[in-house]
């Protein structure tokens, strides 16, 4: 039975790229959820591929949900704690949130334990959702079944349109919509660096930072929906 109290959210441990650039988790794309889950009522805890304090960036301090979320002593100590996918038992948990960065593309789309642990929140009923490069963190899910979590699911992610405008001469590892097309996504895409949020039952993506806020009211929306299913039965 799934609980749907629990929510963590995954943040990438990358802090330098291979071509010397500085990065890590895209704040937004972890304060939106994560303020929006907890006034909802959930308990909001990290996951990254390494334990303490995962970077960030993309830091915008004029933006009142970040300032609330970086001066939060709570979250502060969370982020100080964070810890591995292991330290999760998957039936604690009734969301899983992958916050996106460019480092997501490196290290949450290769951890195995990470990809376990999504998969079996998945199979319990809890929502999985993921914002811009954050949903490279899905590659690697399968369902009870072995198939891709997003086989015959719509999606998005960052477009290879807003990859080409960030500047084509960065070194990716590869292109996130062309594989989440690959293991049979339904793969969409709105203008670049505008909101586009897709909704696919308990799968919830969003495209780029623009669409996170309202990726983070959908979130709590799908985890009320499941809370009220529990209820009933």
């Amino acid at each position: 039975m799934v609980n749907p109290t629990l929510a963590i959210v995954a943040l990438t441990a990358v802090d330098t790229l291979p071509d010397g650039r500085r990065t890590g988790y895209w704040l937004a794309e972890a304060a939106y959820p994560w303020i929006a889950l907890r006034d909802a009522g959930w308990t909001v805890l990290p996951v990254s591929t390494c334990t303490g304090r995962p970077p960030c960036h993309g830091i915008d301090r004029s933006d009142p949900v970040q300032r609330r979320f970086m001066d939060d002593p709570e979250v502060r100590r969370a982020l100080e704690d964070t810890r591995r996918p292991e330290f999760y038992d998957a039936a604690d948990v009734g969301a899983v949130v992958f916050a996106g960065g460019l480092g997501a593309m490196w290290d949450l789309a290769g951890d195995a334990e990470l990809a376990a642990l999504t998969g079996e929140v998945w199979a319990r009923g809890g929502v999985v959702a993921a914002c811009c490069h954050g949903a490279a963190g899905f590659l690697n899910v399968t369902t009870p079944d072995g198939g891709p979590l997003v086989a015959g699911h719509d999606v998005t992610a960052i477009s290879n349109e807003e990859e080409w405008l960030l500047g084509p001469d960065r070194a990716l590892p590869f292109l996130l919509a062309d594989q989440l097309a690959a293991q049979g996504g339904r793969y969409s895409a709105g203008p670049p660096f505008k909101p586009h949020v897709v909704s696919d039952g308990r799968l919830l993506t969003g495209q780029n930072p623009a669409s996170v806020p309202r990726l983070s009211r959908m979130l709590v929306g799908a985890g009320l929906a499941v809370r009220e299913l529990e209820e009933v039965d």
